[in-house]
């Protein structure tokens, strides 16, 4: 299955497009960035060149005018039925297996809504079909350039039409994420500007509305993550929102950086968001007040209904002067000691990794060993076969049972974690299937370009089982999803997400040791999180309703067999 990519850039412009600086991409960068794949990708044994080609001159031909397609002449030939009005039709040479379509429809003077949506949806769908046709055929770099020479022809109409400045620099930037997009979701060329960290630090404050964004794959900017109090969480913004508007100013026009710009401000002024949430991507104004903010990347609490639970979240892994290992273990002794001063007994811990992502491999090593005596902890294999392994340290772990709380934004260093302590019966595993990435990947440089950085996978997590968990994710011992009605969450079959390869077959987990019946019923019978709902429906800040009926899961694992000790496992 081939997903397009929309894309919707605006670079930097240069009216000489032959006067290349360096903050301008070239060809040459271009042509190092391919070379580059040919020597480190991971797969650079099994994947088509000529894809990553035509991919290039199919997102090029887009980006100058979302009506311009590359298409494979046979496709075009048995579909002309289904097109919408064509302006003209180029083939460069006689002989080329493919033409260029200008279709002569213009969304931006539509003014039914019905007719502008059925427009933009066929055009959605025409993308995928045309990017399926094109895939493994017969395409080159000459191809490519030839393409490119088109296009560098008609430039000056194209500007005229868009009434905005195009320069060869924006197509080769863009052609150069073409051929990344053709390769997998984790190699990446990027503008360095645009990658930035986007939250001001000083001293763990920083002043806006608290939220960590990101950029989805067709260019929407997505609420990676609402910082824990923030403004951004109290006002009802949630992970996986897409925002439209900040102040009635489309952010679809904006550079990232100025996004960003637009959530700062003077403490206690207000920012008017525009988002899209859920399947029906329907439109919710949301205002927000901005504060001035602290925030951790641990944080460790007693659950408030379950008070001998205790929760440790981990946020982010991206403060490299911060060791997440030693802040969870350091949290660990802090609710120990305190539980111990109010003369109750923890019975377990939460750890919970919703919407974590990154790590480094030492950062993961170190939690996992936080919680295991001896073992393995996880290898790293290179597409040259070398195996790199990782075992826990000789240390005196934490023994209490362990539940891990997962979602399906769990990536990368959250899922090792939970697949490794999982597959040694460390800990039990609950929430959703995890993304599925167990992707490593090296950060190149450009040779003659600064400003631009390019990251190539090269190299995969394997769990202790000699399994990797890339383009699968974990599946958790307890499954239920995030998509509730107040209900009891538990599911025996997950929706896939668009993260996980549509070819692994993923069975459910049927682990004899976590009988779900059993727990379900001790849950049925005794949980506490319906009411806990119930009882804060009203509140100001939406109840965490997936940690709720995750505490239930754990209490009803913990309740309904005992708890032991051998070499950390549970039992």
């Amino acid at each position: 299955m081939i997903l397009f990519i929309c894309l919707s850039l605006s670079l930097d412009s240069e009216t000489n497009i032959f006067n290349v600086k360096k903050d301008l991409f070239s060809f040459s960068d271009y042509l190092e960035l391919v070379n580059n794949v040919k020597q480190s990708y991971l797969y650079r044994n099994q994947f088509n060149e000529s894809n990553g080609y035509v991919y290039s001159a199919f997102f090029a031909c887009q980006f100058l005018n979302n009506k311009l397609f590359l298409m494979p002449e046979t496709y075009f030939e048995s579909h002309q039925k289904e097109f919408l009005k064509i302006k003209k039709v180029y083939k460069l040479l006689p002989n080329d297996p493919f033409v260029i379509v200008l279709f002569d429809k213009n969304l931006q003077n539509t003014t039914d809504r019905n007719q502008y949506l059925e427009i933009k949806n066929w055009y959605s769908k025409k993308r995928r079909e045309v990017m399926d046709a094109l895939w493994n055929g017969k395409f080159n770099l000459e191809d490519y350039k030839r393409v490119l020479s088109f296009i560098e022809e008609n430039l000056d109409w194209y500007i005229l039409q868009q009434s905005k400045e195009i320069t060869m620099s924006d197509l080769h930037f863009t052609a150069a994420m073409g051929f990344m997009y053709s390769l997998d979701g984790n190699s990446k060329v990027y503008k360095k500007r645009k990658f930035e960290v986007q939250i001001e630090v000083n001293e763990h404050q920083i002043a806006g509305v608290g939220m960590i964004l990101r950029l989805g794959p067709n260019q929407e900017v997505i609420v990676e993550n609402p910082l824990e109090g923030s403004p951004a969480m109290k006002a009802g913004l949630l992970s996986g929102d897409i925002i439209v508007k900040i102040n009635d100013i489309d952010v679809r026009n904006m550079e990232f950086e100025e996004v960003i710009r637009h959530q700062k401000g003077k403490p206690g002024s207000t920012v008017h968001f525009e988002i899209k949430r859920g399947r029906n991507r329907k439109s919710i104004p949301i205002l927000v007040k901005r504060e001035i903010l602290s925030f951790d990347t641990v944080k460790g609490e007693f659950i408030r209904f379950d008070p001998d639970l205790a929760l440790i979240r981990v946020f982010r892994w991206d403060d490299q002067n911060i060791s997440v290992a030693k802040e969870m273990n350091s949290e660990y002794k802090r609710l120990s000691k305190l539980a111990k001063e109010q003369n109750k007994k923890l019975k377990g811990i939460l750890l919970d990794f919703r919407y974590l992502r990154g790590g480094t491999m030492d950062s993961i090593a170190e939690t996992i060993n936080l919680f295991m005596k001896k073992g393995l902890l996880f290898s790293i294999q290179n597409g040259k076969g070398e195996v790199t392994e990782r075992y826990a340290k000789a240390n005196e772990p934490i023994e209490l049972p362990v539940a891990i709380l997962v979602d399906r934004y769990t990536s990368s260093g959250g899922e090792l974690i939970a697949g490794s302590l999982q597959f040694h019966k460390r800990a039990i595993v609950i929430g959703e299937r995890t993304s599925g990435n167990a992707a490593l990947a090296s950060t190149f440089h450009f040779s003659n370009n600064e400003n631009y950085g390019m990251e190539i996978l090269d190299s995969l997590y394997f769990l202790p089982s000699k399994k990797s968990f890339h383009e699968k994710g974990i599946i958790p011992d307890i499954q239920f999803t995030s998509e509730f009605d107040g209900g009891n969450l538990f599911f025996k079959k997950e929706n896939y997400d668009l993260n996980h390869s549509p070819f692994v077959e993923v069975a459910e987990n049927k682990n004899s040791q976590f009988p779900i019946e059993e727990i379900q019923s001790w849950v049925k019978e005794n949980g506490k999180a319906n009411v806990e709902i119930e009882r804060r429906k009203n509140d100001p800040i939406r109840p965490d309703v997936f940690l709720f009926h995750a505490v239930d899961a754990f209490n009803g694992y913990l309740q309904t067999h005992t708890s032991g000790k051998s070499n950390g496992e549970i039992k």
